[in-house]
């Protein structure tokens, strides 16, 4: 017997839900979507720098610096 996962749709009353919460958990799920966001944003923005500094490797310290 295959059990295929059901598609959550949204529910009309989920502004009821989120209006039920308490304060103090939607202030803790707005801080967690906000750290997700800003993990995501640093993700996607280090990807470019990290592959630009493979491409041009730094001086060294042992390497002698040009007078």
């Amino acid at each position: 017997m295959n059990s295929h996962p059901s598609r959550i749709t949204p529910h009309i009353g989920s502004t009821h839900v989120w209006s039920d919460l308490p304060d103090d958990l939607q202030q803790r799920a707005v801080r967690l979507l906000a750290q997700l966001a800003y993990a995501q944003l640093r993700q996607t923005t280090q990807r470019p720098t990290q592959e630009m500094n493979d491409d041009h490797p730094t001086q060294h310290q042992d390497s002698p610096r040009p007078s």
